[in-house]
């Protein structure tokens, strides 16, 4: 994290247990940015609605977390597009020259072309904040980019959303 800003907004999906642990990690690193970061918490917008303030409903007991996409890369994109919509039943919700996003039910499959990053998969954890440092996209959603041991990104968020919506 590289200032007050991700520092409030990770903090600000952690309980107050994991503010706390966050807080005295930086009070040993960096005692000024933990001041900041203490003042910044102590006089926080407390309106319900304000984004950084919107978590997702907390997790049931033993549920799994949740594939939402993956993401697969083609040499030829229409021809590929083309393939996955005659042999299966999926929506075609996104397309431009270099992607394509097909919806299969609630999971996503994204094509790309040879050109774009690797393949990555995306997996819904309500407990993204405790996994590590995330940032809260544009769309309100916290995310965590992860990379296994093998090489392969996995994106970590805290909610679904679907391309467009």
């Amino acid at each position: 994290m590289d200032g007050l800003d991700d520092y409030f907004d990770y903090a600000m999906d952690l309980d107050e247990s994991g503010r706390e642990q966050l807080m005295k990690r930086l009070r040993e690193d960096d005692p000024a940015l933990a001041q900041r970061l203490r003042d910044a918490l102590d006089n926080m917008v407390t309106n319900r609605d304000f984004l950084c303030q919107s978590k997702p409903a907390p997790r049931p007991e033993g549920q799994p977390d949740q594939l939402v996409a993956t993401a697969l890369r083609v040499g030829d994109l229409r021809r590929a597009v083309a393939w996955y919509t005659e042999h299966f039943v999926c929506e075609v919700v996104q397309q431009d020259e270099q992607t394509a996003t097909l919806a299969f039910g609630e999971v996503l499959l994204r094509l790309r072309s040879w050109e774009q990053e690797t393949p990555a998969v995306c997996i819904v954890s309500p407990d993204v904040a405790e996994l590590g440092p995330s940032q809260r996209r544009s769309d309100g959603v916290r995310a965590l980019q992860l990379t296994d041991p093998w090489g392969n990104t996995i994106e970590v968020v805290d909610r679904a959303t679907r391309p467009g919506a």
